[in-house]
């Protein structure tokens, strides 16, 4: 099917919404990460699995993560979060 201009414009005016947000996500799981490792010390990364949703992977184990919200639950419950802990609880 050839698309009309109307249809192609419609296409691109979504792929930048897209990206946009593609970007957004990106510095928001970045911020993440920056925040987890200045209040920890422990260097990782933070992704976004389906299903698992918001994780940090400590660089020690990059094949497996800690959902955040399990995280933040830890924490406002006291617990120390350390690498060790992380590694113990990561899931996935």
């Amino acid at each position: 099917m050839i698309l009309t201009k109307k249809q192609i414009n419609a296409l691109k005016k979504e792929h930048r919404k897209a990206e946009r947000a593609a970007s957004e996500l990106s510095m928001a799981t970045q911020g993440l990460s920056m925040l987890i490792q200045d209040f920890t010390d422990i260097e990782g990364e933070c992704d976004l699995l389906q299903g698992d949703g918001f994780g940090f992977t400590p660089h020690s184990n990059n094949d497996t993560h800690i959902p955040i919200d399990d995280l933040i639950k830890h924490a406002e419950n006291g617990v120390d979060i350390t690498e060790e802990f992380i590694l113990s609880n990561l899931s996935i």
